[in-house]
């Protein structure tokens, strides 16, 4: 599958090396924002992983970029102005998106949802894109609607950089409908990322955990998600995708 992608950062960078270094999948265009210096640079240079012979384009460029990269999809790591204005090339130009950022207002959102509605392209919006955490999820809804009496938190763990409270902790409250649920935040070391919940009562106690190993699991959960659009048209979510594995296996 050919595919275009916007944004390397953390997780971004890590996928762009996944797709560099698979024999299935091809990285057709890489584009940045139109204030970024990494335009006219090649991809590898930027990764710090040696000449790839793939120059990044910048959004301004992007239109006729796309048009003729061959990209079947576009995965946007970028944030959510530059995503929005990618929306709209891929629906012109026919290619899917997989979009990963979180901090949408309603007005996006909606727009979002009606470009995939209106069927020219397919559309996934994966705020968080690693299989585990949406596992979890469905897991921490079940429990919160079977054990309404029970007291929930959360405790997630991140390097000692990342910004608190992290966006996949507010997407497992809001999954319980309990989002005035307690989210503790821990920021030590090196942590790629954990996500603890529990559920306790008087009597007795549940707890769920995800962890991420390496930024690997969110690229993996890019591709699934890539992969499943293919050949489809409309709104989808990882709920979706996830759905799409049970059917698979």
């Amino acid at each position: 599958m050919n595919i275009a992608l916007c944004g390397l950062g953390r997780a971004g960078g890590a996928f762009a090396g996944q797709i560099l270094d698979s024999s299935q999948h091809q990285l057709s265009l890489v584009v940045c924002r139109d204030e970024s210096d990494t335009a006219g640079q090649d991809v590898g240079d930027v990764l710090g992983i040696g000449k790839t012979g793939k120059t990044i384009v910048s959004l301004k460029d992007a239109p006729e970029a796309l048009k003729e990269s061959g990209a079947e999809v576009l995965v946007d790591f970028s944030r959510e102005a530059t995503t929005m204005k990618l929306l709209k090339l891929c629906e012109e130009a026919g290619v899917n998106i997989v979009i990963c950022a979180t901090e949408f207002t309603d007005s996006q959102m909606e727009e979002i949802q009606a470009t995939g509605e209106r069927g020219k392209i397919a559309v996934c919006y994966a705020p968080n894109l690693t299989i585990g955490i949406n596992i979890l999820m469905e897991m921490v809804k079940r429990l919160s609607k079977t054990l309404p009496d029970f007291d929930f938190v959360i405790v997630e763990r991140h390097r000692k950089d990342k910004a608190p409270v992290t966006a996949t902790a507010k997407l497992i409250a809001k999954s319980a409908e309990r989002e005035d649920m307690p989210i503790l935040s821990v920021r030590a070391g090196g942590y790629v990322g954990i996500h603890e919940v529990t559920a306790a009562s008087r009597d007795e106690r549940i707890t769920i955990t995800h962890e991420s190993f390496s930024r690997t699991a969110f690229g993996t959960g890019a591709l699934t998600a890539a992969e499943f659009l293919r050949g489809r048209k409309g709104f989808f979510t990882m709920d979706d995708v996830i759905k799409g594995l049970e059917v698979s296996i």
